[in-house]
């Protein structure tokens, strides 16, 4: 499906381009995809960049042994796909969606028409990055943790500042997030995360509610 003018006036990272600019980015398309789904995979040629329009995906790497470290995680508004033009046109991690999420997909001639032709994109681009810097930085020290506690606490407080929605029970978490997921990120085993979450229930700092994470205080959170 190619998607239209008013379409792409609710992509926040193009919200400051004109008419002219969304015109040429009308060759791109957006897809749908299922909770679990592959978008792309590490090392394989990538021709387009992705947009996330709804739901969440995770970038990844696995290792030898099978494991899956998560590098990076989008939300809506967000970019991924770009760090191919760095890494022989390959894709550097596999991108995997974390719910059922629309994604724009462009393709690389059509996206890299439009930043020779709308340089101000680049300043929607620079904080991007930054804030995956930032991220970048975040995991590698909640890996550093000891304890499978305090790592989990780490990306919960990432999660919840990241994804977080205010409610009247605390923070809700907008991810459907399985324990391997959390495993995952943490950098420990699903049986290890499962049972650091029921100590963070019992101590009050987390609760599940329809499936998904709350943390009544972030600051609590935070402080433990």
């Amino acid at each position: 499906m190619t998607i239209d003018i008013e379409t792409l006036r609710g992509v926040n990272l193009l919200a400051n381009l004109d008419e002219p600019a969304k015109f040429h980015l009308q060759s791109a398309v957006e897809q749908s995809f299922g909770r679990g789904m592959t978008i792309v995979r590490a090392n394989e040629p990538s021709r387009s960049v992705y947009i996330v329009r709804e739901g969440g995906v995770k970038e990844v790497q696995t290792t030898p042994e099978g494991k899956e470290v998560i590098l990076a995680m989008h939300g809506p508004g967000d970019l991924f796909g770009d760090l191919a033009a760095f890494n022989g046109e390959q894709a550097p991690a596999s991108a995997i969606t974390l719910a059922a999420s629309k994604i724009l997909v462009v393709p690389k001639e059509a996206w890299s028409r439009v930043l020779e032709e709308h340089p101000q994109l680049n300043k929607s681009l620079q904080a991007q990055m930054a804030r995956r810097l930032t991220d970048a930085w975040r995991l590698v020290r909640m890996l550093s943790r000891y304890t499978t506690e305090a790592r989990l606490k780490s990306a919960l407080i990432m999660l919840a500042e990241r994804w977080g929605s205010p409610r009247e029970e605390g923070i809700e978490i907008g991810l459907d997030l399985t324990h391997r997921t959390l495993a995952d990120l943490a950098g420990a085993s699903r049986e290890k995360v499962t049972r650091a979450l029921g100590i963070l229930q019992k101590k009050g700092l987390l609760k599940v509610i329809r499936r998904r994470l709350v943390v009544p205080s972030l600051d609590r959170l935070v402080a433990e």
